[in-house]
């Protein structure tokens, strides 16, 4: 009779024990998942690359002569709003157009050539994001190109973008 107690006892604290286990897991699994952003946020500002499959350096090793260029002009100059900073004052940041290096050994290099030179409104799109979100100190054009060449890179999916320049760029 004893055994049979003890084993009924084990056999109810195990399912206890698993019950709280799945209950645990699905409360912190919104944790785990900032944990990951968190990461990849560090890992992006000590401009770390955490995809296996990618060659370190890989940006490195692209030359002019792998280089493949689209530019893009317009008829006016455009003008972007900046973030408001402790000042309180108004600043804008201003640009002519601007050229997008994409590398020619790409996978994918005449497909997203070809739909970028036909529609870059997208493009278009993210430069004015991104120097929409900073402030007159932080639209550096340095800052401006690295954040820029990430999400173009994310929107294409690829590495492709390896360069960008800013014809005119100037802040107020």
């Amino acid at each position: 009779m004893k055994k049979n107690i003890f084993t009924v006892l084990i056999l109810a604290l195990t399912v206890i024990n698993v019950v709280l286990t799945a209950v645990l897991f699905f409360v912190m699994l919104p944790t785990f998942q900032k944990t990951n952003t968190l990461l990849t946020d560090v890992a992006a500002v000590l401009n770390l690359d955490l995809d296996a499959d990618s060659k370190a350096g890989a940006d490195a090793e692209v030359t002019m002569s792998d280089m493949d260029p689209i530019a893009v002009t317009w008829e006016s100059q455009q003008t972007y709003n900046l973030k408001t900073d402790d000042s309180g004052k108004d600043h804008y940041a201003m640009m002519k157009g601007y050229t997008l290096y994409l590398n020619k050994n790409a996978e994918g290099f005449a497909d997203v050539k070809e739909r970028l030179t036909n529609d870059h409104a997208q493009i278009d799109g993210i430069l004015s994001s991104v120097i929409s979100k900073h402030t007159v100190s932080e639209a550096t054009q340095d800052i401006i190109i690295k954040e820029a060449l990430e999400e173009i890179n994310k929107l294409l999916d690829s590495k492709i973008a390896v360069q960008l320049v800013l014809d005119g760029y100037v802040k107020q």
